[in-house]
């Protein structure tokens, strides 16, 4: 089907690694600030259960907003953009069969 290859992308853009640092460092961040906002004054004890759950959240918000990104900045096959798909229109539309 396709006879060229396409380009190599660099190593950074193939591996999953940079989108999980990401949502790794997106949900430490928020599951720290959830944790000291949801304590309620120094005198309270810290609320590690609100921070876990802010963390979970985060993580896998920033994963799943990646990942959508990602798919959508793909690019076409070369070989959609050389009109070897069926073109109609309404001008001319198809004949139907016993006609």
């Amino acid at each position: 089907m396709g006879i060229n290859p396409s380009p190599q992308k660099p190593e950074w853009q193939r591996s999953i690694k940079a989108p999980l640092i990401f949502s790794l460092v997106m949900g430490l961040i928020s599951g720290v600030v959830a944790a000291i906002a949801s304590t309620g004054g120094t005198e309270e004890p810290l609320r590690v259960d609100i921070g876990l759950t802010a963390f979970g959240i985060a993580f896998v918000a920033c994963l799943l907003v990646v990942s959508v990104l990602t798919m959508a900045g793909r690019e076409n096959p070369r070989e959609l953009s050389e009109g070897s798909g069926v073109n109609r229109s309404s001008a001319n539309p198809d004949k139907k069969p016993g006609r």
